[in-house]
C-alpha cells in the first residue's frame, strides 16, 4: 500500500489493524519516507507483526524480495496548497509513481491494483451527481488542471497496463471526505469549519456559500477501497464519496450546530452570478457492490471535533 500515513492511509490501517485483530492474517507492506515519524505519532502499530515497510519515494518503488504481493492499494498522492505550488513534481509524482507501482506489480506478479484518482478529474461541474461516463475533463491547457489531468493521464496508464499484462486495474474517483484526521488548517471546508468553530470566536466564510459539496467518513471511505481493491471490475472506474449534497454555508452551520452553537457564522462573500459550484458524485456504480453511505454527517462532524480536542491542536 502507498500513501499509508496520509488521511486515506490511516484509515485503511485502522480497518486492517481491526479485521488481522478478528483473525483475517492479512500481510501489509507500507510504503513511507518516513515510517519512524509515523510510528512514534501512531504508536499502536509498532507491535503490529503483520505490518511491513518499504522506506522510500514512490518513484522509486523497487521489488520486495522474499515477499509475495498479490494486491495493491495505491494511495500516495499529496494535494497540499505546497505540492500544488510546484506543478511540475505534482504530475511526475502522481503519473511517475503510477507507472512504478504498476511496474512493481508486473514484476512481483500483483493480481490486482487499485489507483485513486479524484473528482476532479471530470473538470467542472455543472451539476449534483456526476456519472462515471461523464465527458467532462479539465482545460488541458491550463496549469490550474495539473492534478486533475495527471490523475487521468493515471487511468490511461492503468488501462494500458491492464490491456498488455492482464493485471486487474481498478481505477476510482475519490471526492470529499471529513472524519478524524483530515486537516485542519488545509483547503478542506469541513475541517476550517470544525477548527474555527473550536477556537475561533465566530466561523467566517469568505464565499457566498452557495457551492455544494458531500462528505463521506473516512472509516465508510477504508471499506469502500477495500471492497473496490478486492471485487472492482477490472477498468472499470469508481466514484468514491457520498451522494448527500449539502451547501457549504449549511455545512459551516451544521457544524456549529454540532460544535459550539453559541458562537455565530459570518458570510461575507456574495454570489458571482456564474453559477453554482457542484463537487457531488453519483454513486450507482458503487452501490451495485453494496456500498453506502454508513456514517452520518453529524457524526462525522462528532467525531472530528472530538479528535481535534483530544489532539491538542489548538490552532
Amino acid at each position: 500500500m502507498t500513501g499509508g500515513t496520509g488521511f486515506f492511509g490511516k484509515w485503511l490501517l485502522a480497518l486492517l489493524y481491526e479485521l488481522n485483530r478478528q483473525g483475517a492474517a492479512i500481510e501489509v507492506t507500507l510504503v513511507s519516507r518516513d515510517p519512524t515519524r509515523f510510528l512514534a505519532l501512531q504508536p499502536e502499530y509498532r507491535s503490529c507483526t503483520w505490518l511491513h515497510w518499504l522506506v522510500g519515494d514512490v518513484r522509486d518503488l523497487r521489488r520486495l524480495p522474499g515477499r509475495p504481493v498479490e494486491l495493491i492499494l495505491h494511495a500516495a498522492a499529496d494535494t497540499s496548497a505546497a505540492a500544488h505550488a510546484d506543478p511540475l513534481t505534482l504530475f511526475d509524482c502522481i503519473v511517475g509513481g503510477a507507472r512504478r507501482v504498476l511496474d512493481l506489480a508486473i514484476a512481483d506478479g500483483a493480481q490486482r491494483v487499485l489507483l485513486t484518482g479524484s473528482g476532479a478529474q471530470y473538470g467542472v461541474l455543472s451539476g449534483p451527481g456526476v456519472t462515471e461516463t461523464s465527458p467532462g475533463a479539465c482545460a488541458s491547457n491550463s496549469v490550474d488542471s495539473t492534478y486533475g489531468e495527471a490523475k487521468r493521464a493515471q487511468e490511461v496508464l492503468g488501462a494500458i497496463y491492464a490491456k498488455h499484462y492482464g493485471v486487474d486495474v481498478i481505477m476510482t474517483r475519490c471526492f470529499a471526505f471529513s472524519g478524524a484526521g483530515l486537516p485542519l488548517d488545509a483547503h478542506f471546508a469541513i475541517g476550517n469549519f470544525v477548527r474555527d468553530a473550536l477556537w475561533k470566536e465566530a466561523v467566517v466564510l469568505n464565499s457566498s456559500g452557495e457551492a455544494l459539496r458531500s462528505y463521506l467518513h473516512g472509516a465508510d471511505l477504508a471499506g469502500w477501497l477495500l471492497t473496490l481493491l478486492l471485487r472492482g471490475e477490472s477498468g472499470q472506474a469508481y466514484n468514491v464519496g457520498s451522494d448527500q449534497a449539502i451547501s457549504i454555508a449549511e455545512l459551516a452551520r451544521r457544524v456549529l450546530g454540532r460544535v459550539a452553537p453559541g458562537k455565530s457564522l459570518q458570510i461575507l462573500g456574495q454570489a458571482n452570478g456564474g453559477g453554482r459550484s457542484f463537487y457531488v458524485p453519483d454513486i450507482s456504480r458503487a452501490r451495485q457492490l453494496g456500498l453506502d453511505i454508513w456514517t452520518s454527517l453529524d457524526a462525522s462532524i462528532d467525531s472530528m471535533a472530538d479528535w481535534a480536542r483530544n489532539s491538542g491542536d489548538s490552532r
